[in-house]
């Protein structure tokens, strides 16, 4: 594995809380340290923000959400 591909796996494990503390530091020292893994870094995190600002998840009701619970559980 290239130390690209690693590095972006680690920025994505970053961001899904994933990464134990001592990774977390040695992640964010390469991002204060190196302009490439800052630059990789801010582009997913401006990534993942323009997500969870843009795309809307629809509203479901809990009626519908009991529905589907019993007719998964129901007997066919």
């Amino acid at each position: 594995m290239s130390n690209y591909t690693d590095l972006k796996k680690q920025i994505h494990l970053f961001f899904d809380n994933e990464l134990d503390i001592e990774n977390k530091e040695q992640l964010l020292s390469k991002v204060d340290n190196d302009p490439k893994c800052h630059s990789m870094f801010n582009k997913e995190r401006n990534f993942r923000d323009y997500i969870k600002n843009n795309i809307k998840r629809p509203v479901v009701s809990t009626d519908l959400i009991h529905t589907i619970k019993t007719k998964l559980n129901s007997p066919i």
